[in-house]
């Protein structure tokens, strides 16, 4: 099984767009009067890791202490409170001899996490000593998701398995076939009333039994075609989302689509290829296209409210709310938080520290006016954001000059 990193990804569809005079040039950001500035509370320097190896890493937290893992091993707690040395800010550090390609995912006072060996690992996650650890069939590359005393998580060879959360022993495992190309990465199981529902590489959304494994129902929401693997790929690579007792599933090449639960039929399906995780509220769906076009689209019936190509081709990381608004960060390390209603761009600042500038963020965590950053140049960052007084200080060019001091 061949399996595309993003990066490779994305120079095959520069190379088909060359094909057909067109070039994706990222889109030159416009001045704006930024109405938040954000001011780093604190940073500590990890290992650098390829962008590829990031897909499944994620921020996890408590109530003091914020957890990252790194494609070197490296597990790590940090305090949330500002600390005068970055000595200080670390709590424990655990390391391991395998790559950690997933996780951490925290539940009841332990951490878990995936590796590129195949292997599921919990710490506690007051020291960081290891509880447990489980072999599995291939890379755990699905961010662990706890739920009823259990863990899931699937493996890149097609598995999903249900594991014992107090110690990690096989309860149940499932096989799905996977083509032989593919996004890298997979998407974290979705857990909702003793169903699991997954998304798979071959198009379709299956609803399964976390009791029992079994299979519940199967719903297709993208069609392989064309002639190549790569024309091929419909990969469902975003995290699902439930709202409104609606499943959300955006396919790559494929659509945005909304499910019934009981079933699987579908609600409404739009014509949108993504792969990136989105977000929803209670009256719309927000998300980025292959392209980096943002659209919002009503929960209700899937009617466009609107779209923002503001930011095309700015190889935009994964969708999430930052309180009333959306927050979109680009692979040039500019943050553009986004007006819901309307999808104007409100806010924008730039993410840089001592160790680089346009760093390419993997994973961002927003909590309150906190919001914590995690690039691959292995910057860990804390930042706090507030309203801007001093508005135009943040209109910059790509170059991070304000505009007129070019």
């Amino acid at each position: 099984m061949i399996k595309w990193t993003a990066m490779a990804l994305a120079a095959a569809l520069m190379s088909a767009c060359s094909s057909s005079n067109v070039v994706r040039v990222p889109t030159q950001l416009e001045t704006l009067n930024s109405t938040l500035t954000i001011e780093r509370n604190w940073q500590v320097q990890l290992n650098a890791m390829p962008n590829y190896a990031g897909n499944g890493l994620a921020f996890a937290q408590d109530q003091k202490a914020v957890f990252t893992a790194d494609a070197q091993g490296l597990i790590s707690a940090f305090k949330k409170a500002n600390q005068s040395r970055w000595t200080d800010q670390v709590i424990w550090q655990s390391r391991f001899d395998e790559k950690v390609v997933s996780g951490p995912t925290y539940f009841d006072g332990q951490l878990v996490v995936g590796t590129a060996k195949g292997k599921v690992v919990a710490l506690s996650a007051d020291r960081g000593e290891v509880l447990w650890q489980t072999q599995l069939s291939s890379e755990v590359l699905s961010r662990p998701v706890f739920a009823r005393q259990k863990l899931f998580t699937r493996t890149v060879d097609g598995h999903l398995y249900a594991l014992d959360a107090t110690n990690g022993q096989v309860v149940w495992v499932t096989e799905h076939q996977i083509p032989n190309l593919s996004l890298r990465g997979s998407a974290p199981v979705l857990y909702d009333r003793g169903v699991l529902y997954v998304g798979w590489e071959t198009g379709k959304i299956e609803a399964i039994s976390a009791e029992s494994g079994v299979s519940l129902w199967e719903s297709r929401i993208a069609i392989p075609s064309g002639r190549t693997d790569l024309e091929r790929m419909v990969d469902v690579q975003a995290a699902l989302v439930l709202k409104n007792d609606r499943l959300i599933a955006l396919g790559y090449q494929g659509k945005l689509a909304a499910l019934n639960l009981e079933n699987g039929n579908l609600y409404f399906a739009q014509d949108v290829s993504g792969y990136r995780d989105f977000v929803a509220d209670d009256q719309a769906i927000y998300v980025v296209d292959e392209d980096d076009v943002l659209h919002a689209f009503d929960l209700s019936n899937g009617t466009k409210l609107w779209s923002q190509v503001g930011l095309k081709y700015r190889n935009l990381a994964d969708l999430i709310f930052y309180q009333d608004k959306l927050l979109a960060i680009d692979g040039y390390g500019y943050l553009h938080w986004l007006n819901k209603t309307h999808g104007t761009i409100v806010a924008r600042a730039k993410h840089s520290n001592d160790f680089g500038d346009e760093n390419i963020v993997l994973d961002a965590l927003a909590q309150d006016d906190t919001l914590y950053l995690l690039d691959n140049k292995g910057g860990v960052n804390s930042y706090h954001v507030m309203p801007s007084d001093l508005v135009d200080k943040y209109a910059l060019t790509d170059s991070g000059v304000k505009r007129g001091q070019e």
